[in-house]
C-alpha cells in the first residue's frame, strides 16, 4: 500500500470517529436533559396572606354568635389549606388545622370580650404565608326584663269553672329578682316583690256564669333592666248548670201524721205532726257533692258521698212544750255538686207540737183518783185469773189500795186474797214445781179480799180443785 493510501484511511477512519463521537454525545445529551436541574426556571411562590378578616380587625360589639371568616388566594393557583388560630391572649392557640373552608364558627362568645385571630395559608407545595393577627371585641350583654309563660287557663279558653286558681309562669333570664302584679277584671289580685323564676298564681272565688274575665299581668326587673313586660289575658266561664231541687216530702195541702199522709188539706197548708222523713229530687250535670237539710235557717243534717237522685232525711224535731201548740217552720233543702254548682228548695209547714204523752200520763193519774184499785206485791202460790176477778194465795206480800177520798196499804201473810178485774202492769216470775209460785206484782180494781187459810188448807183445796 502507498503512503497515500494508507493517509488516505487513516483520514477516512478520523472521520467516522468523529461523527460516531458527535452521535453518541448528541444521544447522550437528548436523554440528559429531562434530569438535569434547569438553570435559570422562575421558583415557586407561596399563597397571598390571607385578608378581609370578619369580624373587621378592631371591630367592636360583635355577636356573640358570629363565624370568622376571610379570603386567601394563590399566585400559581394551588390548592390551599388553612391554619387557624384563635382565643383571648396575643398568642392565641391553634383551634383548627389544614381546614378546607374560609370560615370558621367558634362556638358561642362571651360578652364584652377581645379575641385575637390569625390564620396561615399552606398551598400543596407546602408553601405558607402567615397572615396578620387580627382582634375585635363582643357586644356587652343586654338586660331583658322578665318574659310570661303559658298561663293556665289558657288565653281565650272557655267552660272554666266559677271558682279556680288563675297562674302563669314568669321568669328573668338574667337571673334578676323581680316584682309581678296579677289582677282579674273582677276586682280580685295579688302581688309579690323580691320574687326569682317560676309560676305565679292568683286564686278567683265566686265568678259569675257564662261571663268573659279578663287578667292583666304585669313584671319588671328593677336591678336589672328596669324594664316592664304587660300583658293581658282573658278566659270566659262555663254557662249555667242545669241543677234543680225539689222537696217531694212533705208536699203542700198534705197532714202527715208521724211520717205517714194522712190526708188532704184545702189550700197549700201543709201540716206535720211527729216525725217526717224530708226528701227531694235532685238533678245536676255533674255528680252531687252533698246535700244540706235546714229549718228556719238552722241546719239539721249535712248528707255526703250521696247517690242516686232522691235524697231523703228523717226528722225527729225535740219536743217543746212550753210554747204555742203548732209553730209555722221553713224547710230548706241545698243541693252542691263537684263543680261548684248549688241549688235549693224550700216548703213552709205547720210542725205541731201537740204531743199525746203528758195527755195519757194526766189521764192515768186523774183515773188512778177515781178507780177503786189495789196493787200487791210479794210472793204468792196459785195467782188465778178470770174474766172478772183474781184469786191468789198470799205468802207475804205488800199492799196499797188507791180509790176517791181513800188510800190504805198493809202487809198480808199466809191469806187466800181476791180481787178486781186485772189492770195495768203485771210482773210475775213463776218458780217452784208446777209454776204455782210467783213472785213481784199486779194490780186489780177494787180492794183486796183476805180470808185467813192456812197454806196446807191452801194445797188440799187445790188437790181437790184437780179431782
Amino acid at each position: 500500500m502507498t503512503m497515500n493510501n494508507r493517509k488516505m484511511n487513516n483520514y477516512s477512519l478520523m472521520r467516522i470517529s468523529a461523527v460516531f463521537v458527535l452521535a453518541v454525545a448528541l444521544v447522550t445529551s437528548t436523554l440528559a436533559i429531562p434530569f438535569l436541574p434547569r438553570t435559570g426556571a422562575e421558583p415557586l411562590t407561596p399563597p397571598n396572606k390571607p385578608n378581609a378578616p370578619e369580624p373587621a380587625d378592631n371591630s367592636t360589639g360583635v355577636s356573640i354568635s358570629a363565624d370568622l371568616s376571610w379570603k386567601c388566594s394563590d399566585p400559581d393557583n394551588d390548592t390551599l389549606t388553612y391554619d387557624v388560630y384563635f382565643g383571648t391572649i396575643t398568642t392565641p392557640p391553634k383551634v383548627s388545622s389544614n381546614q378546607s373552608n374560609i370560615s370558621y364558627n367558634p362556638g358561642t362568645m362571651s360578652y364584652s370580650t377581645k379575641y385575637y385571630w390569625q390564620i396561615v395559608a399552606w398551598d400543596n407545595h407546602s408553601e405558607s404565608s402567615n397572615g396578620p393577627q387580627w382582634v375585635f371585641t363582643t357586644e356587652a350583654k343586654v338586660n331583658t326584663p322578665p318574659v310570661f309563660g303559658t298561663p293556665s287557663p289558657t288565653n281565650g279558653s272557655i267552660n272554666n269553672l266559677l271558682s279556680l286558681s288563675w297562674s302563669i309562669p314568669i321568669s328573668d333570664s338574667d337571673g334578676d329578682s323581680f316584682s309581678w302584679w296579677i289582677q282579674c277584671s273582677n276586682g280580685q289580685k295579688t302581688n309579690k316583690t323580691g320574687a326569682s323564676n317560676g309560676t305565679k298564681s292568683l286564686s278567683l272565688l265566686g265568678l259569675a256564669y257564662s261571663t268573659t274575665y279578663k287578667v292583666w299581668v304585669n313584671a319588671t326587673d328593677p336591678t336589672g333592666s328596669h324594664l316592664f313586660t304587660r300583658k293581658w289575658y282573658t278566659f270566659k266561664t262555663k254557662p249555667t248548670q242545669a241543677m234543680s231541687v225539689i222537696i217531694t216530702k212533705p208536699i203542700q195541702g198534705e197532714f202527715y201524721f208521724n211520717d205517714a199522709e194522712k190526708m188532704s188539706l184545702s189550700g197549700n197548708n201543709t201540716i206535720v205532726y211527729g216525725k217526717i222523713t224530708i226528701s227531694a229530687n235532685v238533678t245536676s250535670t255533674a255528680d252531687i257533692a252533698w246535700v244540706e237539710f235546714k229549718a228556719d235557717g238552722k241546719q239539721i243534717a249535712n248528707l255526703t258521698n250521696v247517690t242516686g237522685d232522691t235524697i231523703s232525711y228523717l226528722w225527729k224535731p225535740i219536743i217543746q212544750f212550753n210554747s204555742a201548740l203548732s209553730l209555722k217552720r221553713t224547710i230548706t233543702v241545698i243541693a252542691h255538686d263537684t263543680e261548684g254548682n248549688n241549688a235549693s228548695a224550700n216548703i213552709t209547714i205547720t210542725k205541731w207540737r201537740f204531743h199525746p204523752l203528758p195527755w195519757i200520763m194526766a189521764g192515768m193519774a186523774l183515773a188512778s183518783r177515781l178507780v177503786l184499785h189495789t196493787t200487791v206485791v210479794g210472793l204468792f202460790y196459785n195467782v188465778q185469773q178470770s174474766r172478772f176477778s183474781v184469786s191468789f194465795y198470799v205468802l207475804r206480800a205488800h199492799y196499797k189500795t188507791v180509790g176517791p177520798l181513800q188510800m190504805r196499804k198493809g202487809n198480808i201473810h199466809f191469806k187466800h186474797c181476791t180481787g178486781g178485774i186485772l189492770i195495768g202492769p203485771t210482773t210475775l216470775t213463776r218458780i217452784g214445781p208446777f209454776h204455782k209460785f210467783a213472785i213481784g206484782s199486779f194490780t186489780f180494781i177494787g180492794n183486796v179480799n183476805a180470808d185467813k187459810i192456812g197454806l196446807g188448807g191452801s194445797l188440799l183445796s187445790r188437790i181437790l180443785q184437780r179431782r
